[in-house]
């Protein structure tokens, strides 16, 4: 028996692909290439942990990535809401290691591509319904 989605929001589909694609890009960089996304940061690679840590994220960045571009309403939207819980809590961890000697430029990056998604991912359908009516 075929599944049927009571609930379609395009506004939303286009946020989620946004944020999806961004993701998979970002963690397979950090999978792929960790010492360059350090060496972008400015922290010293390989750290204690011999990238693992950084690795370890990009990975969960690619899965949550794949799943904001799953073909079913209810995947995607379960992906939107842990994602944004997920990002606030990756700016808070950000702000508490800036105390304690992360880089400024680590910092920065950190809190805003964590800040950024979670604003986007809350506030991003809005405004996509909002500027799309404008143009009819």
């Amino acid at each position: 028996m075929a599944e049927v989605e009571v609930h379609h929001d395009s506004a939303e589909d286009l946020v989620l692909a946004a944020i999806g694609l961004g993701r998979i890009v970002w963690g397979a960089t950090t999978v792929l290439a960790p010492s360059r996304v350090h060496g972008a940061l400015g922290v010293a690679y390989p750290g204690p942990d011999q990238g693992i840590w950084i690795r370890a994220f990009g990975v969960r960045d690619v899965v949550l990535g794949a799943a904001a571009l799953h073909p079913h309403a209810a995947v995607r939207r379960a992906t939107l809401h842990a994602g944004i819980m997920m990002d606030l809590f990756d700016a808070g961890v950000v702000l508490l290691a800036a105390q304690q000697g992360l880089p400024r430029r680590a910092s920065a990056v950190g809190v805003l591509l964590a800040g950024g998604t979670a604003a986007l991912a809350t506030s991003g359908p809005a405004m996509v319904r909002k500027f799309s009516h404008r143009g009819r």
